[in-house]
């Protein structure tokens, strides 16, 4: 753990349960055990709402919240605060509700210490997150602010970033139960890129300022691509990219140097909050790329934005939706409507597999489907 991580660490562990013991006041601890999620719900994005879920508890009496180095949190507080506590494990555990399966058992993420009685065990917990947390570039620590953004981009523009770069198979459902692959969505890692060259900062905990840091990584992934030959042996892939970015010289540049077999082969894909930022930016980028031949996709976060967003509307070939239970919910006449258009993300469970298949979703992308599923090499029919 870094120095600040320690010293927090040791105040949990030493002063505030001495203090307790000395003077006999009472207090409660939640310990939350973010360390046991596995590692698919410990992004960024889970850690920052799982503490703001627990903003209700800072109205308690003498409340203190402690971010300890392997992500767990604590909060500890004075009195009963019983509906404040009852209102974050509501948040937290709607927030995890469609990963039921892959959830440690509730006495394993929460734990629940009455002060003093309890601290001997605290001090156990807090020890065991000061000697055992994970390294510090696996770690996500302070948001990412301007100051650091700055530092950053100075890097990055020396930086070799061909280390980040990383890519996901897009596959098409075949009528035989087979899986042709399609393309491969390329992007580079923001979060791994922040934790080794940002000291762990946290790339998604302030919008704004990760949507400049996307724009820098947008254009040195164009400038990767175009370099060294890099695009007279690719198969068909996708990118994900700013308006911004396909309005800049660097995609200019990366058209320019697109060779003829793959022109009408590669793949945009959009995000609704940079679609809706600007509008007008949004339908210049569109109308210029697909006059260029390149095909457009918008990546939901949450399926529920299917039925706000109408794929057609906006004028975009393919739609991408995130794999959860949530997406049973969706209206069959919708499903039906954007099939052939949908690609189903995060199907990494034969459940999700057989939800699309029986809703003829044309594309997939997940485990079970590049593992395992056969998957021949060759591109789709009709890509």
């Amino acid at each position: 753990a870094t120095s600040g991580e320690a010293r927090v660490g040791n105040y949990l562990q030493g002063a505030v349960a001495r203090d307790c013991e000395l003077a006999g006041i009472a207090r409660r601890c939640l310990l939350l055990r973010l360390s046991s999620l596995p590692p698919d719900l410990r992004k960024p994005h889970h850690l920052r709402l799982t503490r703001d879920a627990l903003d209700p508890l800072l109205s308690a009496d003498r409340a203190q919240r402690f971010i300890l180095p392997n992500d767990d949190v604590a909060m500890v507080w004075r009195g009963t605060a019983d509906a404040l506590l009852a209102a974050s494990r509501q948040a937290i555990t709607r927030m995890f509700a469609d990963a039921d399966s892959a959830m440690p058992a509730p006495e394993t993420l929460w734990r629940l210490l009455d002060l003093p009685a309890d601290a001997d065990a605290l001090r156990r917990l807090v020890a065991d997150s000061l000697s055992d947390g994970p390294p510090r570039e696996a770690r996500h620590g302070d948001p990412l602010d301007a100051a650091a953004l700055a530092a950053l981009e100075a890097v990055l523009a020396q930086a070799d970033l061909a280390r980040f770069a990383r890519r996901r198979i897009v596959c098409a459902a075949g009528e035989d139960g087979r899986f042709q692959t399609g393309w491969e969505a390329r992007h580079l890692a923001a979060d791994e890129i922040c934790a080794e060259l940002a000291d762990g900062r946290a790339a998604h905990a302030e919008p704004w300022l990760y949507r400049r840091l996307a724009r820098t990584l947008d254009r040195r992934l164009l400038a990767l691509l175009a370099a060294n030959q890099e695009l007279r042996a690719a198969a068909p892939f996708g990118l994900d990219l700013g308006v911004a970015s396909v309005l800049g010289a660097e995609f200019l540049r990366f058209d320019a140097a697109l060779p003829l077999s793959l022109r009408g082969q590669i793949t945009l894909a959009f995000e609704p909050t940079d679609v809706l930022a600007d509008l007008s930016a949004f339908q210049f980028a569109r109308d210029f790329a697909r006059a260029r031949g390149y095909r457009l996709l918008l990546r939901l976060p949450d399926c529920a934005l299917l039925p706000v967003l109408p794929v057609l509307r906006l004028g975009l070939d393919l739609v991408e939706i995130v794999w959860s239970r949530a997406a049973v919910a969706l209206p069959t006449d919708l499903l039906d409507q954007e099939a052939g258009r949908m690609v189903l993300s995060g199907a990494d469970t034969p459940e999700a597999v057989a939800w699309g298949r029986a809703h003829w979703i044309a594309w997939f992308e997940g485990r079970a489907v590049t593992e395992g599923q056969p998957v021949v090499s060759e591109p789709a029919p009709g890509y």
